[in-house]
């Protein structure tokens, strides 16, 4: 935030709003003015807050507008040592020969449940999705043998594959990550087309002028830019965006048409 505020030539002040699944920061930020001056962290499904909490006190679609992405969570598919599968494509025959086998996942309705509902979808594989209360749970459990799988982040992941406790079987995006190029896809080791790819942005109320939503996109891609703040992400398991605002737009209408379908499906909700 220091080097988006020099550019600026504004003090940006950090006020944490935990609770609900983002929605209390959500909800202070349209009590706010449209006036570009407050911001707060989004998702790339952040369109489907709705779909995912039909309590929801606004309408995240047409109420919040996503301006410019930050980075992306590279997530993979991971595996206890006692399951015997070293790739994903040992994986989906070994889960056929076992259906119903439990996945973890940091939670309901977060972009790792999605990602496991759609793995199952594309390999034809029945699962049982278990949602933690945080990545470590789950972690731990797949660890401790008491979990066999799990879809989390690879940065906390790929600590313990290192030192031999799991094993990683694939990415979940679209292309490798930068931050594990040694690790391979899904797509590319068993499952054709799949992408499970996910980031973080930056959004404002609706209403807040043209003018201010182009400065404040030029501006944060023009901070991603900078080598303190991209050596930054990466030390934190996260890969810097760069992409147009229109560009940006088309990936978020792409990620709405991919997943709504697959939450009302499977009847996906925060807390289910």
């Amino acid at each position: 935030m220091r080097k988006l505020s020099e550019q600026l030539g504004q003090p940006i002040i950090v006020e944490n709003k935990p609770g609900a699944g983002a929605v209390l920061a959500y909800a202070e930020l349209l009590r706010s003015k449209s006036d570009g001056y407050t911001l707060t962290t989004g998702s790339s499904i952040t369109s489907l807050l709705n779909l995912l909490n039909s309590k929801l006190p606004f309408d995240a679609a047409t109420d919040l507008l996503q301006v410019v992405p930050l980075a992306s969570v590279p997530i993979v598919l991971i595996a206890g040592n006692k399951v015997p599968a070293k790739n994903i494509a040992e994986l989906i025959s070994h889960v056929k020969q076992n259906p119903g086998m439990n996945y973890g996942t940091p939670g309901p309705a977060t972009p790792h449940h999605l990602a496991g509902v759609l793995l199952a979808s594309m390999a034809g594989l029945q699962m049982t999705h278990v949602g933690y209360r945080g990545t470590a749970p789950a972690v731990q459990d797949v660890i401790g043998g008491h979990l066999p799988l799990a879809i989390v982040g690879l940065s906390t992941a790929i600590q313990f594959a290192r030192s031999g406790q799991l094993k990683v079987l694939g990415v979940g995006s679209v292309k490798r990550s930068e931050l594990a190029p040694g690790i391979p896809t899904l797509a590319e080791d068993g499952v054709k087309g799949y992408d499970a790819s996910y980031w973080y942005d930056i959004c404002v109320a609706k209403g807040v002028p043209k003018a201010v939503v182009g400065r404040l996109h030029t501006e944060v891609t023009k901070s991603l830019q900078d080598t303190e703040v991209r050596t930054a992400l990466t030390a934190a398991g996260l890969e810097p965006m760069a992409v147009t605002q229109d560009e940006y737009q088309r990936m978020l209408q792409a990620e709405r048409a991919k997943w709504e379908p697959i939450v009302r499906a499977n009847h996906i909700q925060i807390g289910s």
